[in-house]
């Protein structure tokens, strides 16, 4: 499995634009900000009942650096939520991780970005996240399906 590098540290926050303004001032990050439930997501397999991941997609912004995600769940616990890996091949790091006793709760793809998540439980309760697309950024993908 190729893993190009760490993507984002997800952090979950109650309010997306004082979330961006607090990064912002502490670390001098820009954001780009992205509305999942305008775009359509594909689920493509497994299911999330996760109170933290609404299934009608979220609001959620991505630093430039690709250092944070930060995401917009009201009434979810703020903190740490998960960490993003990009990859080559995404069925072949699944399949790695699999074997290495992860379990796969879904994938899907939000326009030119596919993602597959795994069950915080498998791993000290941290969320790890495949990511695989092409272009300058998760962002771009996203919307530029």
């Amino acid at each position: 499995m190729d893993m190009k590098r760490m993507e984002y540290i997800g952090v979950v926050v109650d309010n997306l634009e004082e979330g961006v303004q607090r990064f912002s001032e502490v670390f001098g990050y820009e954001f780009d900000i992205v509305d999942t439930t305008t775009i359509d997501i594909q689920v493509t397999e497994g299911d999330l009942p996760d109170a933290k991941a609404p299934q009608g997609g979220m609001r959620l912004a991505l630093d430039k650096s690709g250092v944070f995600e930060l995401v917009e769940v009201a009434g979810a616990e703020e903190g740490f939520r998960n960490i993003h890996f990009r990859v080559d091949d995404m069925d072949e790091a699944i399949a790695e991780l699999s074997s290495k006793g992860l379990r796969l709760l879904r994938r899907f793809v939000v326009g030119g970005m596919k993602e597959a998540i795994f069950n915080a439980d498998d791993m000290y309760g941290i969320r790890v996240c495949l990511l695989e697309y092409e272009g300058p950024s998760v962002a771009a993908a996203m919307l530029n399906g």
